[in-house]
């Protein structure tokens, strides 16, 4: 009973403080979403794609982008992770909004729960594993993902450490369960942490493995059957991506490792540090934070001597923070820009398969991030172990809290269409076409209103859709034949698309306006017939 109330007490505190940094989407949940309408807009539109049809089918791989292109799902994240969550919430509510936002929300307080597991169980604290919590949930780090939901779906990583403990340390069978689900969740949730966490696992067996090999071969068996329930996910991804040649180079992933002083950047989002640190790094806003930093050095000074001949089970997770921290340096460390060393560790990593369907080795540090909650989580235990020093743990708990706190735009979603405007299943060209990002609005009308779209964004694209800008651009024909040849195209005109370009379009052969509102029209130009 007592460790129920535990557990209730932490995903109240959890809740509590999510709830307080996000009070400004809970009150806007059904229409507006959080950060920004590129990233987070695609997310919701894949949550909304997903809740429409059944994964790895047929239907399901070809997400309606860059049409008439088959595959595009594989191009891009498919959030199965979140699929039990958010699909049903769509299902009742027809609104992938409120999905993606609970998602979000969700994904902070069930971070923060599966740390706390592992804190308590490494430490037996209870106020440890809380302050462990806060700083895997809230890290500093944490907010630099906050636009790209998978990279927040970690709950898997610590809930398959604890039942690695569990079952290593104890032979508690249930524990091959919470391994089982572990790895099952971090599988599911992006295709960096299935990457990445396999080296801290097999770290943590190098650890722990004098005298307990016997007991890591259920382990690996446990493994090993979770990650043949997701082969076809994974084939599914390497067949359609290879049948475009599609790839990350050696210089796009190079050029994707955080530099060494990156500890030094924070998110333009955080409170506490924007005005100090360094904000312009995007993808490398790597600072820890000083009060997890303290709270890790309070955690880990007291278990050093002897640590590897007993197996220290929080010097382990200091190892692996700078472990994992040298691995997001990428493949050619540098300080300030310039290589300091021809080779890096990740050089090891990209010898392995998959490794180069990744190219941002700085979100390795999410690794370093858990780790680091696991030692901050053992020195407040240590502080709150003693009455004279609990002060010191609430005060740094605190300022964990303060430290990770970041505030952001709530924006509102595109509206879609009225129904039948479009007929289902057509393809459609929403005006302008962007290059990049601004081409999501146009993925998400065309999910939601079950329609293609030649417009699209993800982590790839087609060779031809930079020329396809061009020849818009410059109103030559065939930008609109190259897709009349097979089918009726219909064009959406926004607002902001400039009147030489809708004169182009009203003078194509058979054009006809379909509906007109203050904020759209849309036009159809018959299939081309051969002559």
């Amino acid at each position: 009973m007592a460790e129920v109330r535990s557990y209730a007490f932490a995903v109240c505190g959890y809740a509590l403080v999510t709830a307080a940094i996000f009070r400004s989407l809970l009150l806007l949940i059904t229409t507006h979403l959080y950060s920004d309408l590129g990233d987070v807009l695609l997310n919701t539109s894949i949550l909304a794609w997903n809740a429409k049809h059944v994964p790895l089918t047929d239907a399901w791989w070809n997400y309606p982008a860059f049409a008439p292109l088959p595959g595009v799902t594989a191009w891009t994240e498919h959030l199965l992770a979140a699929y039990p969550l958010t699909t049903p919430i769509v299902w009742m509510t027809g609104n992938p909004v409120i999905a993606y936002d609970v998602l979000l929300v969700s994904c902070f307080v069930l971070n923060g729960v599966a740390m706390f597991a592992l804190v308590r169980e490494l430490t037996g604290s209870d106020a440890g594993a809380l302050v462990g919590g806060l700083a895997f949930a809230f890290a500093p780090y944490q907010a630099s993902a906050v636009a790209h939901v998978q990279m927040l779906m970690l709950f898997g990583m610590p809930l398959a450490l604890f039942g690695l403990h569990r079952y290593v340390e104890s032979g508690w069978r249930p524990g091959l369960a919470w391994l089982g689900i572990g790895v099952l969740a971090v599988a599911l949730a992006n295709a960096y942490m299935l990457v990445f966490f396999p080296v801290l696992v097999a770290l943590w067996c190098v650890w722990f493995a004098r005298g307990r090999l016997m007991r890591l071969v259920p382990v690996a068996i446990a493994a090993a059957a979770i990650l043949v329930l997701v082969v076809p996910l994974l084939w599914g991804y390497h067949v359609h991506q290879a049948a475009y040649g599609f790839t990350r180079s050696y210089d796009e992933i190079r050029s994707f490792g955080a530099d060494i002083r990156a500890v030094l950047n924070v998110t333009h989002q955080n409170v506490v540090w924007r005005s100090v640190l360094n904000t312009k790094a995007i993808e490398t806003s790597l600072f820890p934070g000083v009060a997890i930093l303290i709270l890790s050095v309070i955690g880990i000074v007291p278990r050093l001597r002897g640590s590897w001949r007993r197996r220290d089970r929080v010097v382990l997770y200091a190892v692996g923070a700078v472990a994992m921290w040298l691995l997001s340096l990428g493949p050619e460390p540098t300080w300030n820009g310039r290589p300091i060393v021809p080779y890096g560790p990740y050089r090891l990593l990209l010898l392995l398969p998959g490794s180069h369907s990744v190219r941002v080795p700085a979100r390795a540090f999410e690794l370093t991030v858990l780790c680091l909650a696991v030692t901050a989580g053992a020195g407040a235990a240590w502080l709150f172990e003693r009455p004279r020093r609990r002060w010191i743990g609430v005060a740094l708990a605190a300022a964990v809290v303060a430290e990770g706190w970041f505030t952001d735009l709530t924006l509102r979603a595109p509206d879609p269409l009225p129904a039948g405007t479009v007929p289902q299943g057509a393809l459609v060209m929403d005006t302008p076409l962007g290059s990049s990002v601004d081409n999501v609005p146009a993925e998400y009308l065309a999910v939601m209103s079950g329609y293609r779209v030649i417009n699209g964004y993800s982590g790839y694209a087609p060779p031809y859709f930079a020329s396809l800008r061009e020849a818009m651009a410059q109103h030559r024909n065939e930008a609109f034949d190259m897709f009349r040849k097979d089918e009726d195209v219909y064009v959406i005109i926004r607002p902001i698309v400039d009147a030489p370009f809708v004169r182009w379009l009203e003078s194509q052969q058979g054009v006809e306006t379909i509906a007109t509102s203050p904020a759209w029209r849309v036009y159809r130009l018959p299939r081309l017939l051969e002559r």
